[in-house]
């Protein structure tokens, strides 16, 4: 009893800015949530739909230059306890809408997964309790991050769907971390209907919108994003 009480007063600390959590609402108390609400706040939640190859979206967040180093320092400096505050404040309502699908996860390369000791992608989703299936896999180390336009569009080359008929009149989740260009969501799209699911949805944590000078770049096959 004493080592329990020990643990009720153990003081929670925003998983973004260290300060101690202090629930200020009944929805914080009852979730138990891993941020405070100043940083919840900067993160801007939207919950956009948009459309990608005629597949219905959901982005939780644009990708500003908060998101933009809160999944940088997550996955490119390997800040593994980042990974629950992506989804926790909205995983009740997430998981309802999607309670009856599979869910397939972008796939990193087995290089990458090694050199940051996780999954990122897969840590960040696992939470949905959805079941997981691998129909595609990525057969290179390429990041896409450092590619041009033109290379990117070209990233089903480096995609090979193995499995067709465990997709086969699913309810499919297609789940990625960032939509840029949106290459990898659409060659993911395109291997997964070979498949015949019955559905196919799609949930990224943050899709990128581009700035005029950007979009008049998109035609350079030298243009690299950043």
């Amino acid at each position: 009893m004493k080592q329990l009480n020990e643990l009720k007063n153990i003081t929670k600390i925003c998983k973004v800015c260290f300060n101690e959590l202090k629930p200020d609402s009944f929805h914080y108390f009852l979730n138990d949530l891993p941020l405070c609400y100043s940083c919840l706040k900067k993160m801007n939640p939207i919950f956009k739909d948009f459309k990608i190859d005629n597949i219905k979206a959901l982005t939780i967040f644009n990708y500003n230059d908060y998101i933009k180093k809160l999944i940088y320092q997550y996955k490119g400096c390997y800040d593994y306890e980042l990974k629950d505050i992506f989804l926790y404040p909205f995983l009740k309502e997430i998981k309802d809408d999607y309670r009856s699908f599979y869910m397939v996860i972008a796939p990193s390369s087995e290089k990458r997964i090694k050199e940051r000791g996780f999954d990122h992608t897969y840590e960040i989703f696992k939470c949905l309790k959805l079941k997981i299936i691998t129909p595609i896999v990525k057969i290179n180390n390429d990041k896409q991050s450092d590619k041009s336009l033109f290379e990117r569009q070209k990233v089903i080359d480096s995609l090979k769907l193995v499995d067709k008929e465990i997709i086969a009149n699913k309810k499919i989740l297609l789940v990625d971390d960032i939509c840029t260009t949106g290459s990898t969501l659409k060659a993911m799209i395109s291997l997964l209907k070979m498949g015949n699911p019955k559905i196919i949805k799609v949930l990224v944590i943050a899709k990128r919108d581009f700035t005029k000078k950007e979009l008049e770049k998109l035609n350079d096959p030298s243009f690299v994003f950043n």
